[in-house]
């Protein structure tokens, strides 16, 4: 559920009173996590520290179990209207250079918000050269210089391996898997020639296969969630999205984890 719509104008943050009404009526009973896309942390820019601030206080108040937010950078420069979101997660390298100047922030962000935090890898359609090492590389490094979590996303990693020939089996073997918290699982579609993370239907079966081989081999994973577009709940309806939900828990066995 989206709380909040960004403006430019002030106020920045418009709170969405329905949403904030239905929070408060079901986080007595259901605990929640935050899962943002509007810090654009791995950007050049510098850290937003009232965005972080705002997320903490929401965070606070309905007690998110954690924080989690994209290794890519959202909000770019416009000539017109200076600092604008992209509306879509923007590559970054994985360099030596981004590490230090991204490990830095995220060390405030987890400090400011008084919980766990953690950072999703990617859907890339186009990806930065000459990058010194791999996504999984980058996210190891940064877990250990800060003490984050990773949220993996099984289906961005599913967009990789189809728009960029990534080996998803060299990526989950390079990957600290002791670092996954949370991992998504979703559907896309294709847009011309490019595989999207679209959240617009059932789950490939490429990905469940990935989510059986992963779900055995991180031990700190807590919750395992479903990704569907509200526009596209037609498209499975409530007996296919209960089918989808089905298939996680038959994944996760016996283990203590969350569905969502």
């Amino acid at each position: 559920e989206t709380l909040w719509h960004e403006s430019q104008e002030q106020p920045r943050y418009r709170l969405i009173q329905p949403a904030l009404e239905l929070f408060d009526s079901i986080t007595a009973r259901t605990p929640v996590v935050f899962h943002g896309i509007g810090l654009s942390i791995a950007g050049g820019r510098p850290l937003d520290i009232e965005h972080v601030r705002h997320v903490a206080a929401a965070a606070d108040r309905y007690q998110a179990g954690w924080y989690s937010e994209h290794l890519a950078a959202f909000r770019v420069g416009h000539e017109q209207m200076g600092e604008i979101h992209a509306g879509v997660g923007l590559p970054v390298p994985f360099d030596s250079g981004t590490l230090r100047q991204l490990a830095p922030k995220l060390s405030i962000v987890i400090e400011e918000v008084g919980r766990p935090v953690l950072l999703e890898n990617s859907a890339i359609y186009v990806e930065v050269p000459d990058s010194e090492m791999t996504e999984a590389a980058f996210l190891n490094r940064l877990c250990e210089a800060t003490g984050a979590g990773v949220l993996l996303d099984l289906h961005n990693l599913f967009v990789n391996q189809v728009n960029l020939r990534w080996d998803a089996e060299l990526y989950l073997a390079e990957l600290d898997l002791a670092n996954v918290v949370e991992i998504h699982v979703a559907g896309g579609e294709m847009l011309g020639a490019w595989y999207t993370d679209a959240h617009s239907g059932g789950c490939p079966a490429p990905v469940w296969d990935l989510l059986d081989r992963v779900v055995p081999s991180a031990p700190a994973l807590r919750a395992v969630t479903f990704e569907l577009h509200e526009s596209r709940y037609a498209t499975l309806g409530f007996n296919g999205l209960t089918a989808e939900l089905s298939r996680i828990r038959s994944s996760i066995g016996g283990a203590s984890v969350d569905v969502a």
